[in-house]
């Protein structure tokens, strides 16, 4: 799902973490950069690109995340994903820090968006304070702190009718979470599996009802049966195609949550 964050970058700096917590491994005289300028640079990220993903994160290359790699000093082939950036702001700018507001696909790291923006700008950059203010449909500004959510229901018993509540904007169907122009059918026989919370496979795919439909890494979509039944939400860690030739036993997906019926 797109993902919307404001991202606090500062300026002349580099660190092994492409953040403001990393270790510091450079640092730059900012020249004078104009509100045009940075504008400028910001429109040239805009749309599709490889990037680079940093080496302190969880990303996994041959079994084993990135930043097992770098707490050991090893030092391995830099590791690309492709993105897409959406939208790209500039909400504020001060000397040697600014703020923007970005819109981007699952998967995008911010603090690589901000070292690229550093090197585009020739004096390197870090991410200095990140909120996600958006995911999907989903915004910020409609939820609730567990505090809040446990002093408004604290007197609800278990077993009590919940549809009273049901309706508060803090609680979100399962049908309004998945997308559903994603929906991947399976075939009956593997319905058992997946209420046991297996992952999706290939194989368990019914291609003649799914039909051609991309799927991206960290899509969260409903898997079903073309019978009327349980659901289950799942979501995707890695990017296929359901018209592929998916036989194989590559799992595609991790389990979220079963329902009785969608």
């Amino acid at each position: 799902m797109e993902k919307e964050y404001v991202a606090n970058i500062v300026l002349g700096i580099k660190t092994d973490t492409w953040d403001i917590t990393g270790k510091i491994l450079e640092r730059n005289t900012v020249k004078k950069i104009s509100k045009k300028r940075l504008k400028e640079v910001l429109k040239s990220i805009k749309g599709d690109y490889m990037q680079k993903i940093p080496m302190f994160s969880a990303k996994k290359k041959m079994g084993k995340h990135l930043y097992d790699y770098a707490r050991k000093g090893i030092e391995i082939e830099t590791t690309e994903n492709k993105v897409s950036i959406y939208d790209l702001k500039l909400e504020s700018f001060d000397l040697n820090e600014f703020c923007i507001k970005i819109s981007c696909s699952a998967g995008t790291y911010i603090r690589s968006v901000a070292s690229d923006l550093g090197e585009r700008l020739e004096c390197g950059a870090v991410l200095s304070k990140l909120k996600r203010t958006r995911i999907g449909k989903f915004y910020l500004n409609n939820a609730a702190g567990l505090e809040e959510l446990i002093k408004k229901y604290a007197n609800i018993k278990y077993d009590e009718d919940l549809s009273g509540i049901l309706d508060c904007s803090y609680f979100i169907p399962i049908n309004d979470i998945a997308d559903k122009k994603k929906t991947v059918y399976v075939y009956s026989r593997y319905l058992k599996m997946l209420a046991d919370n297996y992952p999706l496979y290939g194989y368990m795919i019914n291609i003649n009802k799914t039909k051609q439909k991309t799927i991206n890494e960290n899509d969260v979509f409903l898997v079903k049966s073309t019978n009327r039944g349980k659901c289950f939400l799942h979501k995707s860690i890695t990017r296929f195609n359901t018209g592929d030739n998916l036989a194989g036993g590559e799992k595609l997906t991790k389990s979220i949550l079963v329902e009785d019926f969608c």
